[in-house]
């Protein structure tokens, strides 16, 4: 059986014995749609749970349009094209026009990133990177039912027409991404970030779950607060096409999204395996090390205690935190991880702490650009060739493989 992992750019092969192989969780793509600006403007023009786009947008003079981050491939430059082209025919003007990176706290896009991302966009509107460290960009819009004391980006609270944008795919505990999450963690201030990730493992989180998740709720809360107008979000298959927009309510439209998500993307296996085969699903799931932790989580929920996880990715930007990469550094243990996350909950020292929470009672392997030294300070095993896999596997262990991990929702048939 040859499986293609994704990895960066491109894919690797394995040929891995068929008898050993239990499932291989692929997703159930959809195709793309055979023309993306006339499902953008479909959308729009028939939204879900409130007016059109062009209806909202009459008499105002700002508007403020929020976008991904580079670490989600939405296509932007066809994407945002029919939202701006509406916003300019019911009045207002293109100068009137904020685009603002959800960066939450992720870094900055560089200027040429932006051309790539927002493509002639760049021109017509002006294009912000939302700083949550900032406070004079920063706006208090009060507490949420949870306690958490928020402030958002200033340009978007003062918009008079205020539209998120991005896509729907499954979330390691807020259960799916888009909605309302480009605001809260998207546009926040860093300590109401660190908040929402602290509650990361509270009871009724996790992938895939959002009726009764008290972070998405929390989440769809400071959306509220926020005044979101509308939402346009799309879901894309595994070849990072668009497949389905869906524009309007805030909720309405992000539930409509995440049951297509379902749909793809849910996926059952009999049993756990002794080993899990697992990418991230290529760039930019596997931009770095930070970000490729989620296809580790995927493939702990499945692995048999005591089995082996391989991880395929490429990390081209390396660890993706400097605070992530100096927790597991310092610690001598990961015990020493454990005990710092329960004494003060950091961003970027969550990540350690997810790391060494999913390593625990299994070995992970790791085959990426990153040095096979700095690898090991993460008490991960380097890999110098995917080829090592096979003969790290002995003749009678079983086997799942998750191409596009980041992607997948993948749980027993039967709950143990």
């Amino acid at each position: 059986m040859k499986v293609d992992f994704k990895y960066g750019s491109g894919s690797i092969a394995l040929d891995l014995p068929d008898e050993r192989v239990l499932a291989v969780c692929q997703a159930d793509d959809l195709p793309g749609v055979p023309d993306l600006r006339a499902e953008i403007e479909a959308a729009l023009a028939n939204p879900i749970g409130t007016f059109p786009l062009k209806s909202l947008a009459v008499g105002k003079q700002t508007a403020a349009v929020v976008v991904d981050d580079i670490s989600r491939p939405v296509p932007y430059p066809d994407v945002l094209t029919p939202v701006l082209d509406a916003l300019v025919k019911a009045g207002i003007p293109e100068d009137g026009i904020t685009v603002i990176v959800a960066t939450g706290i992720h870094r900055a896009m560089t200027p040429e990133e932006l051309d790539k991302w927002i493509g002639p966009h760049k021109r017509r509107v002006r294009i912000i990177n939302h700083q949550p460290d900032n406070r004079g960009q920063l706006v208090d819009i009060g507490f949420t039912s949870l306690g958490t004391h928020l402030k958002i980006n200033r340009t978007f609270a003062e918009a008079e027409l205020k539209i998120l944008t991005g896509d729907v795919d499954y979330h390691q505990f807020c259960g799916c991404g888009g909605g309302a999450k480009s605001v809260y963690p998207g546009l926040a201030d860093h300590a109401a970030i660190e908040t929402n990730h602290s509650r990361m493992e509270i009871p009724g989180t996790g992938m895939g779950r959002i009726e009764g998740n008290p972070v998405r709720l929390e989440i769809d809360e400071a959306g509220r607060m926020a005044g979101v107008d509308f939402i346009l979000n799309v879901v894309q298959n595994s070849r990072k096409e668009v497949v389905g927009a869906f524009a309007g309510d805030m909720i309405e439209a992000h539930r409509a999204g995440a049951k297509l998500v379902d749909r793809m993307y849910k996926v059952c296996v009999p049993e756990r395996a002794d080993v899990v085969i697992a990418s991230p699903g290529g760039y930019p799931k596997d931009i770095d090390l930070y970000q490729s932790q989620k296809a580790l989580s995927a493939a702990r929920r499945i692995v048999k205690d005591g089995g082996k996880i391989f991880i395929l990715a490429e990390c081209r930007e390396g660890h993706g935190s400097n605070l992530f990469d100096r927790w597991m550094r310092e610690a001598q243990s990961p015990e020493d991880i454990f005990n710092r996350i329960r004494e003060r909950f950091v961003m970027g020292g969550h990540k350690a702490y997810q790391y060494v929470r999913d390593m625990e009672g299994v070995e992970v392997y790791l085959h990426s650009s990153l040095p096979a030294d700095q690898i090991e300070h993460y008490w991960l095993k380097p890999l110098d060739s995917p080829e090592e896999i096979l003969s790290k596997i002995r003749p009678d262990e079983t086997i799942i493989c998750l191409p596009d991990a980041a992607l997948t929702c993948v749980d027993l048939t039967s709950k143990e």
